[in-house]
């Protein structure tokens, strides 16, 4: 997709879909993602599951920006819980049985962020929904308004060129 449509596509997403439980949705499916590292297809997965499903993109994209970017600090968090699943004697025939399965070693289950990262994102799963739920009611109620009537916006409806571009395009 071209960058322009990439644009329109994200603030049309923070003008539609401000359901604060679609906020709320999008803010914690991105916080998982930001959790994982993006190189595995857990990841992957995670982010099909988000396209897949309705929720806020643009409030995940952000979310998913934000956790990102404090994630070496939720690794100090994430990965002694992992190394503690991956060490466990109890499962240990679970990650043999995982490991040998075709795909399986793909998702990185054995990068003990990956398994830390989803333990830690299901424990916080609930909460950060609520949190994001909150936000979008907030948002709704302080922000909406005002990116519908910020200059970019106004100034991306009223271009010729944003207008000729996309009727050129479809």
């Amino acid at each position: 997709m071209n960058p322009i449509g990439l644009i329109r596509q994200f603030i049309q997403g923070l003008t539609s879909d401000t359901d604060p439980r679609q906020i709320g949705a999008g803010i914690a499916l991105g916080f998982l993602i930001g959790l994982m590292p993006k190189a595995t297809l857990t990841a992957q997965l995670l982010i099909v599951l988000l396209m897949a499903t309705r929720v806020n993109i643009p409030m995940a994209l952000l979310s998913v920006l934000a956790v990102s970017l404090a994630n070496p600090l939720l690794d100090r968090l994430s990965d002694p819980v992992g190394y503690a699943l991956l060490t466990s004697e109890a499962l240990r025939p679970l990650w043999t049985k995982l490991y040998n399965t075709p795909l399986m070693p793909w998702t990185g289950f054995n990068n003990t962020v990956v398994p830390g990262g989803l333990v830690l994102g299901a424990l916080l799963l609930a909460p950060v929904y609520f949190a994001g739920k909150r936000f979008g009611v907030f948002y709704n109620e302080k922000f909406r308004e005002r990116v519908m009537n910020s200059r970019i916006v106004k100034g991306l409806k009223a271009s010729w060129l944003f207008d000729w571009y996309f009727k050129g395009a479809v």
